[in-house]
């Protein structure tokens, strides 16, 4: 089994523009918690990864007794360069999260797995007569919620 898990963000944005810039983002197997899908109301898809790394509580959250984690928030597009929100995915093992825990079960064979996306709508491409767009991690934006 590899040590990381390896996700292409595909997008315009420069590394001298700073910010989400395209680029390879590394995170440990054993770093990981969870995976799940999230589909906004316009149609954007993310997958949420929880991560195992704990961030300084506040005051309301030793009161209540939650602990706060790291999120790995991934977002999918159609386009490897723009945004672009996928058809909705009606294959199961075509959901986003479901690459996450292909690549965290592969057998590489090496240090990193790449976690590659599969097609959007009902995963009939174009080669077979239907219309699938293949799918890009276009985003990856880590952040702390101190409600996990």
């Amino acid at each position: 089994m590899a040590k990381f898990i390896k996700f292409k963000i595909s997008n315009a944005t420069t590394l001298a523009a700073g910010g989400d810039y395209a680029r390879d983002v590394l995170v440990g197997v054993d770093d990981i918690e969870n995976a799940a899908d999230a589909v906004s109301g316009a149609g954007v898809y993310t997958v949420i990864l929880t991560l195992k790394s704990i961030v300084g509580l506040s005051d309301a959250a030793i009161a209540n007794s939650t602990i706060g984690g790291r999120i790995l928030t991934l977002t999918v597009s159609t386009s490897p360069i723009a945004a672009g929100n996928p058809t909705a995915i009606t294959v199961s093992q075509n959901m986003p999260s479901q690459s996450v825990i292909r690549a965290l079960t592969a057998n590489p064979g090496g240090v990193s797995s790449t976690c590659q996306l599969g097609v959007d709508g009902n995963g009939v491409v174009a080669a077979q007569g239907g219309t699938a767009a293949q799918m890009y991690w276009s985003s990856a934006v880590f952040s702390s919620n101190n409600d996990l």
